[in-house]
């Protein structure tokens, strides 16, 4: 038994029940049975379903978004802009076509080609700062190609995932192919060794995601690892706007309350600008005001969970003990942290090692451009980076050095259901999103045919 709390204040929300191991069993067989026969319907009619999802979630946008600004915390504006976000991704997958699941090879061969074939039931195991718009980015790429999904949810945003599992019912999906598991962390191992599962994609932190891959390989599963991220946010000094992109670092910063894995986490500024873009960045904070969640005026919301609030806080003292200056100090009242901003130097241990789950800017200088690289690399992240400059040939060449998945010049990085969503290093392996994610988690069959 569990129960979800209202970050707000504090209050329980709704109580839920574990599945026992029967019911865990029922849920992977029906799993398994709806994949013998989901995998051989045709892609126009797994299209179809998918339309019909995407009529579906446009009528309950109003129910889901309510839910998640409940669990969680987050404004109104926000919740409705990360269902929308989801239901753009359907769209873009119903508008591709089935050619993508063949390559072929012209070779000595009368035919020869590759063939990109399902595998069975994936396991999901999906975070809460974004429940809905995780879930369905995992979710519909499976689904298209063939395989079946079982949801492994956040325990704090249950609701927000349960009502998406009624509304895959409603659009016709049949029953198995779309299941929510409500299961306890000791259960995921036996739930990952089933012969049924046969891929296991987490998206969390690197702890956790360290234990799911050891998992995954210890039972020879595919795996792909979406975990955390310390994003730079780099400005050089022949910017034109300084406002514009303070502004710009802010809303990276501080969208979901800075709870978001591709957020600007380090402003790294060239020093002779850093003094008037430190008081631009704070000008736009000022205007992150706590207030009532389902006001449209509203743009910060809430630390989702009391531990994370508390872990929080913690990091912030400790980056101020390490040398850190406060530019603009933040004030703490349970989970509601206001916007702060902290100068640091370039090798504060805390902000190299540990990634900042909330509305606290850091910010450092440089005086070369030759570092810039190190500085960004400098971390046991690579999820992303933006660069800002009017030089974009130098900016590609900087690029060229930098240890992340995605570089984005001029632009704020963000997902993109036309891009392949994904890190290295820390920040863990495999892609979601895009054509070239639907392949992570299928069989790549080799077909060559010669004359007789």
């Amino acid at each position: 038994m569990f129960q979800t709390i209202n970050p707000v204040d504090d209050n329980v929300l709704k109580t839920y029940y574990l599945l026992s191991n029967k019911d865990i069993n029922i849920k992977l067989s029906e799993a398994h049975h709806a994949y013998m026969k989901w995998k051989n319907f045709s892609f126009n009619y797994k299209v179809q379903c998918l339309m019909k999802l995407y009529f579906c979630m446009q009528k309950s946008i109003d129910i889901i978004a309510y839910s998640i600004t409940q669990e969680m915390g987050k404004p109104i504006t926000q919740s409705y802009a990360e269902v929308n976000k989801s239901i753009d991704l359907c769209k873009h997958y119903c508008e591709l076509k089935e050619s993508i699941f063949m390559k072929k090879i012209h070779t000595e061969y009368e035919f020869s080609y590759v063939k990109f074939e399902s595998l069975g039931a994936i396991l999901g195991i999906m975070p809460w700062n974004y429940p809905i718009w995780q879930t369905i980015r995992s979710t519909i790429p499976n689904l298209l190609l063939g395989n079946v999904i079982l949801i492994k949810p956040a325990f704090n945003t249950t609701g927000s995932s349960l009502i998406l599992e009624k509304i895959f019912l409603e659009s016709g999906f049949p029953k198995g192919v779309f299941q929510i598991l409500l299961i306890d962390v000791n259960k995921i191992e036996p739930v990952i060794a089933h012969p049924v599962i046969q891929g296991v994609t987490f998206t969390g932190s690197a702890l956790i995601g360290s234990i799911i891959g050891s998992l995954s390989g210890k039972y020879i599963k595919k795996s792909i690892l979406e975990l955390g991220g310390n994003d730079a946010f780099v400005v050089m000094k022949d910017v034109e706007n300084i406002e514009k992109i303070a502004k710009l670092a802010t809303e990276s910063r501080l969208n979901n309350t800075g709870q978001t894995c591709i957020s600007a986490k380090r402003f790294i500024v060239d020093k002779t600008i850093i003094d008037d873009f430190i008081d631009a960045v704070i000008q736009e904070m000022k205007t992150y005001q706590r207030g009532n969640l389902y006001d449209e005026s509203t743009k910060i919301g809430y630390i989702s969970r009391y531990d994370l609030s508390e872990k929080l806080y913690q990091q912030y003292k400790d980056i101020i003990i390490n040398g850190g200056k406060i530019c603009l100090e933040i004030t703490k009242d349970g989970n509601f942290f206001s916007p702060s901003l902290l100068r640091v130097e370039y090798d504060n241990c805390i902000v190299k090692k540990e990634e900042i789950f909330g509305p606290i800017g850091i910010i450092f200088s440089f005086s070369q451009e030759k570092i810039i690289p190190d500085i960004i690399n400098d971390t046991l992240y690579g999820l992303g980076a933006s660069i800002w400059t009017k030089d974009l040939e130098k900016a590609e060449e900087i690029s060229k050095k930098i240890d992340t998945g995605m570089v984005f010049i001029n632009e704020i990085v963000k997902s993109d259901p036309r891009f392949p969503f994904g890190g290295v290093k820390k920040s863990g392996y495999g892609r979601e999103l895009s054509s070239l994610s639907i392949k992570e988690f299928s069989n790549w069959k080799t077909v060559i045919i010669n004359k007789s």
